[in-house]
């Protein structure tokens, strides 16, 4: 994996059934894939099940910011709303 990753903002999907989750996007590599929230993890937690969730969705090809936000529209509206990136013509206050 490079060092050139996105993480979006967090929100929740029925793939991880709720846990609160980003969508991650490599540049690099034109990759895309689900992370769960670690700041939503408390110490000892078992999130295996939820990981599993998120693997189960798997890494995907991303090329654009239009393939990024198809990924968040088909996880759902939540997901589109919180981590959507918008033109920089529509100044919504989101930044790289």
């Amino acid at each position: 994996m490079s060092n050139n990753v996105y993480t979006s903002a967090d929100f929740q999907c029925d793939q991880t059934e709720g846990f609160p989750t980003s969508l991650c996007y490599d540049f690099d590599e034109e990759k895309t894939w689900l992370e769960l929230n670690s700041s939503m993890i408390t110490d000892g937690e078992d999130v295996t099940y939820f990981e599993n969730l998120c693997k189960d969705w798997g890494v995907r090809t991303c090329c654009t910011w239009d393939n990024f936000n198809d990924y968040l529209k088909e996880l759902g509206d939540e997901a589109y709303n919180n981590a959507a990136m918008l033109d920089e013509d529509e100044d919504m206050g989101m930044n790289l």
